[in-house]
């Protein structure tokens, strides 16, 4: 299991956010997380996850760098659901589909943003620009060298070039230090943005 994202829960405490969006459900263990930590200091929270769920097949997968299996979005409403049956000021929504045609182009309003859905580069710099002015942004997928130095190549995927491109720009953005090696051989870190 992952270790990296238990660091968002501290974040969720400070922030106490009313809106949470995800950018890739998967099995909705990571977002239900956020929601329940954030429900310790809010009655009313909301949560909007996005993901192809098993709307796109293995070749997009594998194009995405999805080191995990296809996205079930049965699966991820099991995890929320018993949320919204413990907590009345809970709710959650779904948006099925590529992020670049579900997502790109639009502004979100949040308090809280997680991206971990495709890792090619496009991808997600398109899903920050739709939810750059949440108060905090996470991205996932900030690689570092593994132990054998391997990394993927970070012109095509990876959160690298982004936080390149937002440091350049001027902003801060914090690598928090707990990293979980990939499957590709690199280890993968949170970069956190604050407005």
């Amino acid at each position: 299991m992952a270790k990296r994202y238990a660091q968002m829960l501290p974040i969720i405490a400070e922030l106490k956010p009313s809106v949470i969006v995800e950018v890739g459900v998967h099995k909705g263990l990571r977002g239900s997380a956020l929601s329940l930590e954030a429900l310790k200091h809010s009655a009313n929270v909301r949560y909007v996850g996005y993901d192809v769920f098993e709307t796109m097949g293995e070749e997009f997968q594998r194009e995405a760098l999805n080191g995990k299996s296809t996205p079930s979005e049965a699966r991820a409403r099991q995890a929320f659901d018993p949320i919204v049956g413990q907590h009345p000021g809970f709710a959650y929504a779904f948006h099925v589909g590529d992020t670049r045609k579900t997502l790109h182009g639009r502004s979100l309003d949040a308090d809280f943003a997680f991206i971990d859905g495709d890792h090619r580069v496009e991808a997600i710099r398109g899903d920050y620009m739709a939810l750059k002015d949440a108060k905090v942004v996470v991205l996932d997928d900030f690689y570092m060298p593994g132990p054998s130095g391997s990394l993927p190549d970070l012109l095509l995927y990876g959160a690298n070039s982004l936080v390149d491109e937002l440091r350049a720009d001027g902003r801060e953005v914090e690598i928090l230090p707990i990293g979980d090696l990939c499957n590709h051989g690199a280890v993968a870190h949170l970069a956190v943005v604050r407005q």
